[in-house]
C-alpha cells in the first residue's frame, strides 16, 4: 500500500510549453525486447497541474505520454511488462464496475496481429507480476500510426486515461513501395508525431440520469474515487497563474499544452496524430485570421491510407481513439503568421453536446516564409497500394443461390444500472466456458459480414420514460481487424468517411452506423467495446468468436437476416 503518494512517488516534470518536443522512442525489431515496468509516480503537467498516478517506464525512461514504440511488417518483438505496483491481486474476481486498480495488460491498439499476441486476457498482478507480450507482425502489415494503452477490464480507464499510454508505430516491409510523394512526406517528417492526452479534473459529466447515462463519464478524480481501496491518491496540487490560462480540462500534445509547430508555407508537411481522449472526442478546426489560407489533407486514419482524390478540408473530427495522419499546406499569404488549432464544440457535423471538448488553442502553427530555391513537397495525389486483408468490400456483387453472403448482424450499445452493454448483455467475463453466455457473435474467417451499430437511443434506465439523448454516439471499436465504413451517414466525412478502413468508429444514436468486416488470417477471441473507456469497465464489451469454417452456409430463419453475394 502506498501511504503517502507525494514520499513514494518520482517527481517527473516537463518543460514549459514551447515548440513541440519529439517524444524518446524505441525500436522493437528482430526479435528486439522492450522493458515496460508499471509503477507509480507523481507527475508535473507543463508547471499546469502536479499529481500522483500510474504511468510506464519504458527502456528506463519515464513519461506521459509513454515513450513511442516502433514495429515493423515482417518482424518480431516483444514487450516485457512488469507491474511495479503495490496493491491487492485481483486473480479471477470478474464484474463489470471499477475494480481491480492495480492489476494491468497492455493492448496493442490497431495492430493486426494473432488475438494470441494482442490478449488482453492476461492479468498482470501488482508488487513485481510479469508477463511477456509477443508480436509476430505479418509481413503484409500496412505502416500506420497507432498506440498502446493498458487494458484491464475494470481498470482500463484508470490506467489508460491516468498516463498508462503511447503512440505504436508500425514501419512498412522493406518490399512496400510508398508513392514518391506521399514517401517524401513519410520519410523525412518535420513534426514529430503527436499523442493527444486529456488532462480532465474539470468536473464529471453526468448529464441526465446520473453517471449512467447512456454518454455521460467521470472525470479523472472522479474515476479514482469509485474504487474503495485508493492505493494511488492523486493530491492534487494546481499552479494558481497557469490554470487560470488553462482551466481544469484541457489537452496537452506530447505532455505540452498548447505547443507550437513550425511549417514552411507552400510546403505540404506530415502530422501524425494519436488521440488518446476517453471521456470527449475532439473536432479541431484551423482558426485565426490566417486559417483560410492553410488546408488539411487527410490521408490515414486509423492507420490505413484513403483512397484518392484525398479530402481537403479545415475541420476534422477524433473520435475517442482514433488516430490520423493529415498533410498541413499554408500558402504564402499566411507566412509571417500563425494559425490555431482548436478544438470547437460547434462544428458542421457535431456528433454529440454531451462529449464535445472546448479549447482555444490545442497546438499553434507557425508559417515560415519559403527561401528561395528551398525545396519545397507538393500536396499528395497519389494513392498507396493497401494490402490483401484491406482490399475493398463496398462492390462485393450480389448473387442469387449459393452458400457465400453477406451476413446482417445488429449492434447496440448501451449502458444501464445493470452494466448491460452490448445487444442487452454485460461483459460475462473471462473465465465463463459457456459459449452462448461468452460470445456475443460468431465468425467465420475470409467471410464478409456487414454490421449495423447503434448507440442506443433510448432510455435505458425506464424504457417508458423520456429519452435521455436522441443524439450522440458510443465509439465502437474492435481489436485485431480492421473494418469498413459502409455508411457511416457523415456527408462531411469529418468524422468517417464511407469506404475508409478504420477499427473504431461512431456508433451514431439516431442514425446508426453500417460497417463491413472480413476476419482475415487468425481465428481466436476478439475483444469489441466501447472506447468510452469507463463504460467498458462497466461492462459494454464482448468477445466474437472468429473460427475457421470449411464451409459458410446461409443459415435459414433466426434474427439476422442474409444477402447473398460472392465471394
Amino acid at each position: 500500500m502506498m501511504k503517502t503518494a507525494t514520499a513514494a512517488a518520482m517527481l517527473l516534470s516537463f518543460a514549459a510549453s514551447e515548440e513541440l518536443k519529439e517524444l524518446p522512442a524505441v525500436r522493437c525489431v528482430g526479435g528486439a525486447v522492450v522493458d515496460i515496468k508499471v509503477e507509480a509516480r507523481r507527475v508535473n503537467i507543463d508547471n499546469i497541474v502536479s499529481f500522483n498516478t500510474r504511468v510506464y517506464k519504458v527502456n528506463g525512461v519515464t513519461g506521459v505520454p509513454a515513450s513511442t514504440i516502433i514495429m515493423q511488417a515482417g518482424e518480431y518483438c516483444e514487450l516485457n511488462v512488469t507491474n511495479n505496483l503495490v496493491g491487492t491481486a485481483c486473480g479471477t474476481e470478474h464484474s463489470n464496475t471499477f475494480h481491480c486498480s492495480d492489476t494491468t495488460t497492455l493492448h496493442t491498439h490497431g495492430l493486426h496481429v494473432s488475438p494470441y499476441d494482442d490478449n488482453i486476457d492476461t492479468h498482470v498482478e501488482p508488487n513485481g507480476d510479469y508477463h511477456t507480450y509477443t508480436y509476430s507482425v505479418p509481413d503484409y502489415h500496412l505502416m500506420g500510426t497507432h498506440w498502446y494503452h493498458a487494458h484491464h477490464h475494470g481498470s482500463t480507464a484508470l490506467q489508460a486515461q491516468g498516463g498508462m499510454a503511447g503512440i505504436l508505430l508500425v514501419e512498412p516491409n522493406p518490399s512496400y513501395q510508398l508513392p514518391a510523394d506521399l514517401l517524401k512526406l513519410y520519410e523525412n517528417p518535420k513534426i514529430p508525431p503527436m499523442m493527444l492526452n486529456h488532462i480532465n479534473f474539470g468536473g464529471s459529466d453526468a448529464g441526465a440520469g446520473g453517471f449512467l447515462n447512456i454518454f455521460s463519464f467521470f472525470d479523472q478524480e472522479g474515476v479514482v474515487d469509485q474504487y474503495d481501496d485508493i492505493t494511488v491518491p492523486l493530491e492534487l496540487e494546481w499552479n494558481d497563474e497557469r490554470v487560470k490560462e488553462t482551466g481544469k480540462d484541457f489537452y496537452v500534445v506530447n505532455g505540452q499544452y498548447n505547443p507550437t509547430v513550425t511549417v514552411v508555407a507552400e510546403d505540404a508537411t506530415l502530422i501524425r496524430m494519436s488521440h488518446a481522449g476517453d471521456y470527449k472526442h475532439l473536432c479541431l478546426v484551423l482558426e485565426g485570421d490566417h486559417a483560410k489560407h492553410c488546408t488539411l489533407t487527410l490521408l490515414a486514419r486509423d492507420g490505413v491510407f484513403h483512397r484518392t482524390p484525398y479530402l481537403t478540408m479545415s475541420t476534422v473530427i477524433l473520435t475517442q481513439g482514433t488516430r490520423v495522419d493529415f498533410s498541413v499546406f499554408c500558402s504564402s499569404e499566411a507566412a509571417g503568421h500563425s494559425v490555431r488549432v482548436s478544438a470547437s464544440t460547434s462544428p458542421p457535423v457535431n456528433p454529440s453536446s454531451v462529449n464535445t471538448h472546448y479549447q482555444h488553442s490545442v497546438f499553434e502553427i507557425a508559417i515560415t516564409s519559403k527561401r528561395p530555391s528551398q525545396p519545397v513537397n507538393p500536396i499528395p495525389t497519389s494513392e498507396a497500394p493497401l494490402p490483401s486483408n484491406l482490399q475493398s468490400l463496398m462492390d462485393v456483387p450480389a448473387q442469387k443461390g449459393g452458400e457465400r453472403g453477406v451476413e446482417t448482424i445488429t449492434l447496440g450499445l448501451a449502458l444501464n444500472f445493470q452494466g448491460r452493454g452490448v445487444n442487452g448483455r454485460g461483459f460475462p467475463g473471462w473465465q465463463e466456458t459457456d459459449e452462448q453466455r461468452r460470445y456475443v457473435e460468431e465468425f467465420c474467417l475470409d467471410k464478409v459480414y456487414e454490421l449495423e451499430l447503434t448507440g442506443a437511443p433510448f432510455n435505458t434506465f425506464d424504457p417508458d420514460g423520456p429519452v435521455l439523448s436522441s443524439s450522440g454516439f458510443h465509439p465502437y471499436h474492435h481489436h485485431i481487424n480492421h473494418f469498413q465504413i459502409k455508411d457511416g451517414n457523415d456527408h462531411t466525412g469529418m468524422a468517417m468517411r464511407n469506404g475508409e478502413w478504420r477499427d473504431i468508429v461512431p456508433a451514431w444514436a439516431q442514425v446508426g452506423t453500417t460497417i463491413r468486416f472480413k476476419p482475415v488470417k487468425y481465428e481466436g477471441d476478439v475483444v469489441i467495446h466501447c472506447h468510452l473507456l469507463q463504460h467498458e469497465d462497466n461492462g459494454m464489451m464482448a468477445l466474437y468468436k472468429v473460427k475457421n469454417c470449411p464451409s459458410h452456409p446461409i443459415k435459414p430463419g433466426g434474427n439476422n437476416s442474409y444477402v447473398n453475394v460472392s465471394k
